[in-house]
């Protein structure tokens, strides 16, 4: 894996490739007007590139261009601002304050969400397994904060992404540590007609959810444990999960544990 440049190079964009290569110990290789193809090819099969339109793009040999976009999430904090309901919300119950373990980041859509329900007073912690992806959604979220929406720095600010495996992180948490624990595996993302989950497939980690993971999530949970799926995945059941009416959508569902005391 290297770190290189868009193929118009500039002083700020090869200054930026450096400090990137720098804090991910990921080695820097001028561009030297040398095509992506050809970097792909003959130099290093895994490739970020620093530009000036999506800020870090990600290319693997034989594979499309890969980068970040908020998706879908600006677009729910308006409707939550504007009184409507998010079914993230609903589902976790979630309310200002509270402590969210976001176990699956993919593209920051419910992260950036919870975020802005649980404010300032609450936390937010997002683990995301794939390195590159956690990489691109990070630099990302920063360039669309400060080169195309400067009114959502707040909320951005607030994300804290940590690239690790979900099971191992769990296992090192503390008791009722987060008020809920919440998974949304891209193995269950195949209804999704997004353009921009598409794009991210080959990147993402494909994992499932375990028993151990439940028990794990139970554990570190103080109020619930939250899944979303898809309607094809006919585990959830079996492993404890109920599904209530409020929480069915059309093409996915969120199976929820509560957790209760005596």
């Amino acid at each position: 894996m290297i770190i290189t440049t868009a193929f118009d190079e500039t002083e700020e964009l090869i200054i930026k490739a450096k400090e990137l290569s720098e804090s991910l110990q990921v080695p820097y290789m001028a561009r030297n007007k040398k095509t992506v193809k050809y970097l792909l090819e003959h130099v290093d099969p895994h490739i970020f590139v620093v530009n000036n339109q999506r800020g870090l793009s990600y290319y693997e040999q034989g594979q499309e261009e890969v980068f970040f976009h908020p998706n879908m999430a600006m677009h729910r904090i308006k409707q939550i601002k504007n009184g409507q309901s998010d079914s993230l919300m609903t589902a976790c119950q979630l309310k200002e304050g509270m402590t969210f373990l976001d176990c699956t980041l993919g593209l920051a859509s419910d992260t950036l969400v919870a975020n802005y329900i649980v404010g300032p007073t609450g936390k937010v912690i997002s683990l995301e397994k794939s390195f590159p992806l956690s990489v691109l959604v990070r630099e990302g979220l920063q360039y669309y904060a400060t080169n195309e929406k400067l009114e959502w720095k707040a909320i951005i600010d607030q994300v804290s992404i940590i690239n690790t495996d979900n099971l191992d992180y769990l296992k090192q948490c503390p008791d009722e540590s987060v008020d809920v624990v919440y998974f949304d595996f891209m193995f269950n993302q195949s209804v999704e007609s997004s353009h921009g989950i598409k794009i991210i497939k080959p990147i993402v980690s494909y994992d499932v959810m375990t028993e151990e993971h439940v028990q794990e999530a139970l554990r570190v949970a103080k109020e619930r444990v939250v899944v979303k799926s898809s309607y094809g995945n006919h585990q959830l059941g079996k492993l404890g999960f109920q599904i209530d009416r409020q929480n069915q959508k059309r093409h996915f569902f969120y199976g929820v544990i509560e957790k209760f005391y005596k």
